[in-house]
């Protein structure tokens, strides 16, 4: 069941772990002259992000900051940052950043987007509250800010999920927890970069859903995947038109290009109904399945690709994993 909150949240993971600096939030940014006056406030669009109070807000020159290398989000979209830019200009920056020392500078944990469009203007100095935190938390942070306001790509948020289980060690269900989904929707968001690189792209670009992308995984073949992509964004295929394309090239008697089949293994002789099972089984694991069948008995092998993929194919079942 899919949480309502995004786990702890973002405020409640920078909660009272801020340093404590000056007596208060300053009346005016340095720098904001004419820009509605320099105002630092709370309740403004330019806020957006976190909720944190007023104490341990400091002035810091912007050029003392640095992005975080943690940053999921690698794409951001002129029209957003341009409508930031103006809300800033007309109200001024009323959320502070939020920054870590590292190596003697201030790296950004929160508020990228803001400090992006603060650099566009041209200010010189910025609010901001540093905390301390470690690699995990600031890369949790980040995700936890872009996918509270839905600013990753589909890649994106795949490849933060990944980052947390590789670097951090963490299951997929302590990525669930963490970000408050369940985890068949987070092992179904890091499958997606089982993709091959083309069809990621078209993914990343909006130019294919999720729903494409989850029945194209059921084609094993890198070039056919890719070929079948270019398919939907030519035709402007629905998800269903996907789905039916892959399961005809699973079947054989697909459309795609024959360069893109050629060296696929044959699977065993199954008449139309069974290669159809078959196709259905692939799609709805979404994974390779094959079907051996004889009048008198008959195998169906499901492949899996490590422990959480074997417990998310195991959850698909209705079965218990413990």
């Amino acid at each position: 069941m899919q949480k309502n909150a995004l786990g702890r949240g973002l405020g409640a993971l920078i909660s009272g772990a801020a340093k404590r600096g000056g007596p208060g939030m300053a009346e005016a940014v340095p720098g904001m002259e004419g820009v509605a006056g320099g105002v630092v406030g709370m309740g403004s669009e330019a806020g957006e992000g976190v909720s944190v109070g007023s104490a341990g807000v400091n002035q810091v020159a912007i050029t003392s900051i640095v992005p975080s290398p943690m940053q999921p989000r690698k794409t951001f979209r002129d029209e957003q940052l341009t409508e930031l830019m103006e809300s800033i200009r007309e109200h001024g920056l009323i959320q502070p950043l939020v920054v870590r020392k590292v190596n003697g500078r201030l790296e950004l944990i929160a508020g990228e987007r803001r400090f992006r469009a603060c650099q566009k203007l041209g200010l010189g100095e910025v609010p901001v509250i540093e905390r301390e935190a470690g690699d995990r938390e600031v890369l949790e942070m980040a995700l936890i800010e872009n996918l509270q306001r839905e600013d990753l790509n589909p890649v994106e948020e795949a490849e933060a999920y990944t980052r947390l289980a590789k670097e951090f060690g963490l299951r997929q269900e302590d990525i669930a927890q963490r970000v408050g989904k369940n985890r068949a929707t987070v092992a179904n968001a890091m499958r997606l970069l089982d993709l091959a690189a083309p069809v990621r792209g078209l993914l990343a670009q909006g130019l294919i859903t999720t729903g494409h992308a989850k029945a194209l995984l059921g084609l094993r073949d890198a070039s056919l995947q890719a070929m079948v992509a270019d398919m939907v964004v030519r035709n402007g295929m629905t998800v269903r038109q996907t789905e039916q394309q892959v399961q005809k090239e699973l079947a054989g008697t697909g459309s795609a290009p024959a360069a893109a089949k050629a060296g696929k293994p044959k699977g065993p002789d199954l008449g139309a109904h069974l290669h159809r099972i078959q196709s259905n089984l692939r799609q709805h694991f979404a994974t390779q399945v094959t079907l051996q069948h004889t009048p008198k008995k008959g195998r169906i092998e499901i492949e899996y690709y490590g422990d959480d993929d074997l417990g998310r194919i195991l959850e698909l079942l209705g079965i218990e994993a413990e």
